[in-house]
């Protein structure tokens, strides 16, 4: 399989691997914050159902001094009035009212009378109050509306069964009475508002009215209180019409959502928001979390492994080619040359220079082999490096000779200067350094020529703030611009093909670059305005 297609099908698998961690992402946030929100309700739900108690409970110790006192005589009045103080539930006489407010009263403790007597006689009440109605379930259900509309109803069951039954008693000296439950009735607005808790008593085959006025913003006061751990920012408003005399009755539609925020002693109902959020949980998101991070570095990885194979695959067919190449020229010769010597066919005259040609081709060949050995060494971190301490000049003239040598055998010329700052000394390897400046110097007389002129090759050493530099300069085109980045890889020849008056097989610069770097100094291409200049640091 071609290395576009490798690269191609790896792409489309990272690409389905990454569509359907998205997807499951997804439908794992989405869950997850479903979840959250239901959690929420359902606490708020039950901070309302215990806020709710709470006031019953307030309000309950109010009834019950009401209900204490209301058989104790029956006075000669067919309606009385008492003031509740909310604070500590203390009862005043005080005058009843009058006019279209004690008709109201009246009336309201009359229907309150009636409707709880028939379902007194309806028997149990609990039946009406455990039996779950069908339209209760699913969404509202999860939503925590059915647990706190059933405890409306248990709590206002419990309010009108006290009320009815357990008044049905006779009392020394007051005969047999029937005291009817407590009907709330709304006077006044805002801060003038006041609730009047009425009600229906018979007794010795008479029958009398009781009311009970309560400031309404003193008892709200008190019942904000209970909750205010719960809901501090909660607020009780008041029912009127029909809802303010609602109560329970078996045969009635399904309760609606206001149930589940309203007291049964009163009518009033809860307004409070979830005092704060549920925080989402983080393990699911933790875990897609590794599972992206996983994913990605897989994916990095797998993409870096695929493009290191396609990398390597590459270097190895330019090395083959190009050591093929390389080989082919010298081994031709060698044949070619030794069957002509071994058969007589070269005159004696002549035997010097093909002699001559085969001791170049194999200095050639010597050559080839040795930067490829070093270079798999180097590959491999196993370069032997054996430094001695001289310096710089004495370093460039023990090279010197064998620089002009390779100049002189290409027909070049050859100049060695020494700068300023050469003669500091260095540590380093010298036969490591000599190899680099015969790679370079050998570019240099294969590149370095202008047209028909012969190559010039300049070597400077120089110093440096304490290193030595040596620069190799030639007068040839250079190195193209786009090419300077990759002059120093692998078997990258700067553009040159194979038909190149000098092929070479482009391993001479990399394997410069990184003895360099192995003796802890570098190799650079410099720019300059003619020829090429390469600047060994050591």
């Amino acid at each position: 399989m071609k290395r576009d297609q490798l690269k191609t099908l790896y792409l489309f698998a990272g690409g389905v691997l990454l569509v359907a961690l998205a997807a499951v992402s997804v439908l794992v946030v989405h869950e997850t914050r479903a979840h959250a929100r239901t959690t929420a309700e359902a606490l708020f739900h039950e901070d309302v159902r215990t806020a709710l108690w709470r006031m019953e409970t307030r309000v309950g110790s109010m009834v019950a001094t009401t209900t204490m006192r209301g058989g104790d005589a029956v006075p000669a009045s067919d309606y009385s009035n008492r003031w509740i103080a909310p604070k500590d539930n203390a009862l005043n006489d005080e005058a009843a009212p009058t006019g279209s407010l004690r008709s109201e009263i009246v009336e309201a403790a009359d229907d309150a009378f009636v409707m709880a007597c028939g379902l007194a006689e309806t028997g149990p009440l609990q039946e009406a109050v455990t039996t779950p109605d069908p339209a209760l379930s699913g969404a509202a259900e999860s939503r925590g509306w059915r647990r706190s509309q059933e405890e409306y109803l248990a709590r206002q069951a419990s309010t009108n069964v006290t009320h009815v039954v357990s008044a049905n008693r006779d009392v020394e000296g007051a005969g047999s009475w029937t005291m009817g439950p407590l009907a709330p009735v709304w006077c006044g607005t805002d801060a003038a508002r006041e609730l009047y808790l009425a009600r229906r008593v018979e007794a010795g085959g008479g029958v009398r009215h009781e009311s009970y006025r309560i400031p309404w913003p003193e008892l709200e006061a008190l019942l904000l209180a209970e909750i205010a751990d719960l809901f501090p920012d909660a607020r009780l408003v008041p029912l009127t019409g029909p809802l303010a005399t609602q109560v329970l009755d078996p045969a009635r539609d399904v309760p609606t959502e206001d149930d589940a925020f309203r007291l049964a002693a009163i009518p009033v109902r809860l307004e409070a928001s979830p005092g704060s959020k549920v925080r989402v949980a983080m393990t699911p998101f933790a875990i897609l979390g590794a599972g992206w991070a996983s994913l990605l570095a897989g994916l990095g990885m797998g993409w870096f492994a695929l493009r290191s194979s396609v990398a390597y695959g590459d270097k190895h067919r330019r090395f083959t080619h190009a050591v093929t190449h390389e080989l082919r020229t010298p081994l031709t010769t060698f044949r070619m040359y030794s069957e002509m010597l071994a058969r007589g066919m070269v005159p004696e005259e002549s035997r010097p220079e093909y002699l001559a040609t085969l001791e170049s081709e194999s200095l050639r060949l010597s050559g080839l082999v040795e930067n490829v050995l070093r270079y798999a060494q180097l590959e491999e971190g196993a370069g032997d490096v054996r430094r001695e301490t001289l310096d710089g000049a004495e370093l460039m003239r023990r090279i010197e000779p064998e620089l002009s040598g390779i100049c002189a055998r290409a027909g070049a010329g050859f100049e060695l200067e020494l700068g300023v700052g050469s003669e500091a000394p260095c540590s380093t390897d010298p036969q490591a350094i000599a190899q680099i400046l015969m790679n370079l110097v050998e570019n240099a007389c294969k590149y370095g020529f202008r047209g028909s002129e012969a190559a010039k090759v300049r070597v400077w050493a120089h110093g440096d703030r304490g290193h030595l530099l040596v620069d190799v300069i030639d007068e040839g085109p250079g190195v193209p611009g786009p090419m300077g980045a990759r002059v120093f890889e692998p078997f990258e020849r700067a553009g040159r093909d194979s038909s190149d008056r000098a092929p070479g097989v482009g391993l001479g610069l990399a394997l410069s670059r990184d003895l360099a770097r192995s003796l802890g100094g570098d190799l650079t291409l410099e720019s300059g305005s003619r020829g090429a200049t390469f600047r060994l640091r050591v």
